[in-house]
């Protein structure tokens, strides 16, 4: 066994590098161990947040936009601010900014290719069994990520509203000038919605370069060659690009549960889960950079204060109303998927661009949410909010009646 350490970090992803530098920023000098199973930092994903609020890895970004828009069959909807610009973060400057911060602190143990198999109480701390080594800690912050077939991933699906968001991207760089690099492209639901709810997304960079990623909100399992002819099909509809006319630079994948799970923050007596395991995943929207940094840094506050027992911190600001707002937005789509494309073009035009933004990264005001619910039709949220509030009196069960 290697020795013991004040904390490890299962795996060394947004949430693991994320947490173990608010540590260090905080002053922490107990010895820190992160694991992960990967050999090496690959530019593999990119992270996209609206700036409404200082974060240490913000000026990452390379590239901003202050105009978005959205199109459905009723029309495309184009956006502007001046106030919260939507940033792009490329996973591999994260990494390396995030790793080159860890290596200027002698406390901290950065493990790779190492697998985790699996953890267990020991007096006062948790073992760490790895494919190399074994390791003990005071507490265990596991942030590995939600895998399909992983035991909370498939207790989410069953017992919860689900509603997958599964994608491919690809950086793309054409002969011609055809993007516009001013604005990006959050949702364009003109596409084929024959295989269920679908948008494609697209972030500019340069007139000749972008991203273009092909995106489901539902459980169609799509393989890479669908998304891949879902991209090209796209490209030569809106920027009558030929297969030949452009250079695929790299590909990124993912698969984000959207679910009204509520994810257990312990996983063990000394095990605590971040990351999209911790429930980071805004269940509306699937965007989580912002909450796993506003709960890394709450969380790491807490250590830092050598609390007797690990408080209960959040990401949300206000879980109630947000919750709600969730539950009833992921429900609508999981019922009504095809009428959601013109939920979200009303939504986008009938909502001033800055109230939307607070609304969308858990900000929002109770003014921001009265415009929101002014700019949706009432009847269907109505009556799914009048549903999930007869089945929570049926969880409860029947009143107490004395005597009865």
């Amino acid at each position: 066994m290697r020795g013991r350490y004040k904390y490890v970090i299962l795996g060394a992803g947004c949430s693991g590098l994320s947490l173990c530098y608010y540590l260090l920023d905080l002053g922490v000098e107990d010895p820190i161990l992160l694991l992960d199973r990967r050999s090496e930092f690959l530019d593999d994903r990119t992270w996209c947040f609206w700036d409404v609020e200082p974060t240490p890895f913000s000026h990452l970004a390379l590239k901003r936009w202050y105009s978005w828009s959205l199109r459905a069959d009723g029309g495309s909807v184009t956006q502007t601010t001046r106030r919260y610009p939507y940033l792009r973060v490329r996973s591999a400057d994260f990494y390396e900014y995030a790793v080159r911060s860890l290596e200027a602190h002698p406390n901290v143990t950065l493990r790779m290719g190492e697998e985790v198999l699996n953890h267990s109480p020991v007096p006062g701390g948790v073992r760490v069994e790895t494919s190399g080594e074994a390791y003990e800690a005071d507490l265990v912050f596991d942030g590995r990520g939600l895998p399909p077939g992983s035991p909370h991933f498939e207790k989410a699906r069953k017992e919860a509203t689900w509603v997958p968001q599964e994608f491919l991207g690809q950086r793309v760089e054409a002969q011609s000038p055809v993007f516009d690099p001013y604005r990006c492209t959050l949702m364009d639901f003109s596409v084929d919605q024959g295989r269920g709810l679908r948008f494609v997304y697209v972030l500019p960079f340069t007139r000749e370069t972008a991203l273009v990623e092909n995106v489901y909100l539902s459980e169609v399992e799509a393989g890479p060659e669908e998304h891949r002819a879902g991209i090209r099909d796209y490209l030569w509809d809106v920027y009558g690009l030929s297969g030949s006319e452009y250079e695929v630079r790299r590909e990124e994948k993912g698969y984000i549960p959207m679910t009204s799970y509520e994810f257990p923050r312990r996983l063990g007596e000394r095990v605590y889960s971040i990351g999209m395991l911790g429930g980071e995943t805004r269940p509306s929207t699937g965007y989580t950079f912002l909450r796993i940094q506003r709960y890394c840094r709450r969380l790491a506050e807490s250590l830092a204060g050598s609390p007797k027992e690990l408080p209960e911190v959040s990401a949300k600001t206000d879980s109630r109303r947000y919750d709600l707002l969730d539950a009833l937005f992921l429900r609508f789509m999981h019922e009504y998927p095809e009428r959601c494309p013109e939920i979200y073009r009303q939504m986008f035009a009938g909502v001033p661009a800055d109230s939307l933004v607070r609304f969308l990264t858990e900000k929002s005001s109770p003014l921001d949410e009265a415009r929101l619910i002014k700019a949706l039709p009432k009847t269907p949220f109505i009556g799914l909010a009048f549903r999930a509030a007869l089945e929570k009196l049926r969880e409860a069960g029947p009143p107490f009646r004395p005597g009865g």
